[in-house]
């Protein structure tokens, strides 16, 4: 079921059709901050976001991520209970943003300056979402919301995975060396370290907003990438009683998903995770064995 439509501008609801999903749509400006901190060359774009509320129901937020005026990002988005890789779902989304980007054909989204201009401007959304409820809602609320995600390549990638407590990292393994480079940065042991926590700061960023805005956890977030059509990315969370363990990939979804679930039901039997955290990392060191083991399990 469809629940909720949004235009965001840079970090600016300009619309929200319905309040109690404002929040949610909120986590779009947080999540874009870590794609720009990890592709400075703009070529990945925001796709779907899943929201858990348990573990029996998800929620999906549907991303058309585009540029306007001197690169501004936007985005236009759609939430609901649905199955958010069903060719109705891609349907919905296209038609949404295209209509309202016809729009704007002779004049500029940024210059809603007026309180008139910006009441015709809802005004007119609100007719076009009704008339595309109408138009795809049946469709969308029929499909299977369990359908699985079709993987896209044979060249299934993991880029990142970190453990965090509250927002401090505490043991995480860049696998992909090129995300440095692309930023400008030498590959050197420093620099992915402070890659490392960047990355881990503005995952867990993520995951807080999501809990304290939304009442609901980030499940995963998916991202097209441009520059390659067979390695969009995937971000997967899950949790270990206070701790949060991170996941960021490429290829495969479905297969993606399988090895880090079986990553996190290993690791979670560990003791350390039964303590009470004080700060101190070093009995969280060994670890570093199960990261080591992702890469021989994406190679096999």
């Amino acid at each position: 079921m469809i629940s909720g439509f949004a235009i965001i501008l840079e970090n600016e609801i300009l619309y929200c059709s319905n309040d109690n999903k404002y929040t949610h749509f909120e986590i779009v400006t947080f999540v874009q901050t870590l794609i720009e901190s990890m592709n400075r060359n703009r070529t990945w774009r925001l796709k779907n976001i899943i929201f858990k509320s348990d573990p029996s129901e998800d929620e999906s937020m549907l991303v058309k991520h585009a540029f306007i005026h001197d690169n501004q990002n936007i985005f236009f988005c759609i939430i609901g209970n649905f199955n958010a890789s069903t060719p109705a779902c891609s349907e919905l989304l296209d038609e949404f943003s295209t209509s309202i980007e016809n729009y704007f054909v002779d004049k500029e989204i940024i210059h809603l300056k007026t309180p008139f201009e910006q009441a015709a401007f809802n005004e007119h959304i609100d007719y076009i979402i009704l008339y595309l409820i109408d138009k795809y809602g049946p469709a969308i609320n029929c499909a299977d919301i369990n359908e699985k995600y079709l993987g896209q390549s044979d060249h299934d990638k993991i880029l990142y995975a970190g453990i965090s407590n509250q927002g401090l990292p505490i043991i995480a393994k860049l696998y992909d060396e090129s995300l440095l480079t692309r930023i400008g940065k030498d590959a050197n042991k420093e620099n992915m370290e402070l890659f490392c926590s960047d990355v881990s700061a503005k995952l867990a960023t993520i995951a807080m907003n999501t809990i304290i805005r939304t009442n609901t956890n980030i499940g995963e977030i998916q991202i097209q990438d441009f520059n390659d059509n067979s390695s969009d990315k995937i971000i997967l969370y899950a949790s270990i009683y206070d701790f949060s363990l991170d996941f960021v990939a490429s290829g495969d979804f479905n297969r993606i998903k399988e090895i880090f679930s079986k990553f996190h039901d290993d690791i979670s039997s560990e003791d350390v995770f039964f303590k009470i955290f004080d700060g101190d990392l070093k009995p969280f060191k060994f670890l570093q064995k199960y990261l080591d083991d992702l890469k021989n399990n994406f190679d096999n």
